[in-house]
């Protein structure tokens, strides 16, 4: 396998810079290295931050963007991507760790299976990577994948890897929608991509040491009014028919207004 790697992945003023330094060198001990590491600096960040940023910016594979102000991860995507320099693209988020084979495994399995699209297993712990609180499972095969996203994301989104084709066509990622990953997800299966998931972990999806504060992004009336307006889109994108538009609003958005302890009850054990 020959081919280059280009990882985006976004740092902001919320992030920590121990779990930044642990993120980057994470890819920098890959078994298959990347050809590149582009860090997009979404605003201003703390002082520590800007000292490994200045410590990194002298390793010749990574290529740091700063934007002036914070505009959230879609935008921060969109520039990294697009400045990117090879033909493949992993995502990487800039507390999580990756797995040291993560992208050698992955780029077998893309190319020996033809796909457009992949992503992978990943394990979620608090604090630090003894204290495991669940591990993610998506689907594997394509047929599979696209009955799975129906309801829910197919992917984990810091584990994927893509051919910057798949980029172009979409126009990048929708800076008006959220989760702006989960709308990418259906319109990369609708505009034909074939896609995969590995089936095995190659992601520590770091949720931190308060996981209430964690789960509360996802949980909420804006939360709710978001996905709504999702779902508006799949529907007329042709993604939803009637019938399942109203599956999802009627299983998705009530969930998101419960009581939280309930919500957070609900959510791990349901959906983890």
């Amino acid at each position: 396998m020959n081919k280059k790697i280009s990882v985006v992945m976004s740092v902001y003023s919320n992030d920590k810079a121990i779990h930044f330094k642990h993120s980057v060198e994470s890819l920098l001990n890959q078994t298959y290295k990347p050809s590149e590491i582009i860090i997009i600096v979404d605003g201003k960040v703390p002082t520590k931050i800007e000292e490994l940023l200045n410590y990194y910016k002298e390793n010749n594979i990574i290529n740091i963007i700063w934007l002036e102000e914070n505009k959230g991860l879609a935008n921060a995507l969109n520039v990294g991507i697009s400045r990117s320099k090879h033909e493949l693209i992993a995502r990487m988020d800039s507390d999580d760790i990756c797995f040291e084979d993560r992208l050698e495994k992955q780029l077998k399995h893309l190319t020996e299976n033809n796909l457009d699209f992949i992503g992978g297993q990943m394990i979620e712990f608090g604090n630090d990577k003894k204290d495991i609180i669940s591990y993610r499972k998506v689907p594997v095969n394509h047929v599979d994948i696209v009955k799975y996203m129906k309801f829910r994301a197919p992917f984990s989104h810091p584990t994927v890897l893509f051919k910057k084709e798949v980029f172009i066509k979409l126009n990048g990622y929708d800076v008006n929608i959220f989760p702006e990953d989960y709308d990418f997800f259906v319109r990369v299966y609708l505009n034909g991509f074939k896609m995969g998931n590995l089936n095995e972990n190659v992601l520590w999806f770091r949720l931190g040491a308060n996981l209430s504060e964690a789960l509360k992004r996802r949980w909420g009336k804006s939360y709710a009014k978001n996905e709504y307006k999702l779902y508006k889109k799949y529907f007329k994108l042709g993604f939803y028919n009637r019938l399942e538009f109203f599956k999802a609003i009627l299983f998705k958005i009530p969930l998101r207004l419960l009581p939280f302890p309930v919500f957070k009850f609900i959510y791990f054990k349901m959906f983890r």
